[in-house]
């Protein structure tokens, strides 16, 4: 969703987590003084939904962010920028096996979604580092 309101021209696109709560004032903030329409992508860990603990929340909105399944990048004016650097995406295994809603997925089928993140965090790095 963020990269299609990014196509659109949207003079502000970002995603934010409260599991970085700094970062996410900061996005908020920015998005009520741009001018213009803004989107903003909020990950919210539901544990009722996710069949997961609710002690642990934070630690699942920070896992979503360290194994790039959720990066926090912001995108201004079509420029993009990568707000918390991964420089070792951890496995996306140890995020998905905190959540009763993956229990049915095969070691092949999260072999696919590690693949997929890998590919799609790569590309997200380039966009920031070509000043798309």
């Amino acid at each position: 969703m963020p990269a299609i309101a990014a196509a659109h021209d949207i003079p502000y696109v970002a995603t934010a987590s409260p599991s970085h709560p700094f970062d996410l004032m900061e996005k908020v903030a920015k998005g009520a003084n741009t001018p213009g329409p803004v989107y903003l992508h909020v990950l919210s860990v539901c544990p009722v939904g996710w069949k997961s603990a609710s002690n642990i929340a934070i630690k699942l909105g920070r896992l979503a962010v360290e194994t790039g399944i959720f990066p926090l990048y912001e995108v201004e004016n079509g420029q993009y920028k990568l707000n918390v650097k991964v420089p070792k995406l951890k496995p996306v295994k140890d995020y998905l096996k905190l959540q009763g809603r993956f229990r049915h997925l095969s070691d092949d089928n999260i072999a696919m979604i590690q693949k997929r993140v890998q590919r799609e965090y790569l590309k997200l790095v380039e966009k920031t580092k070509n000043g798309h």
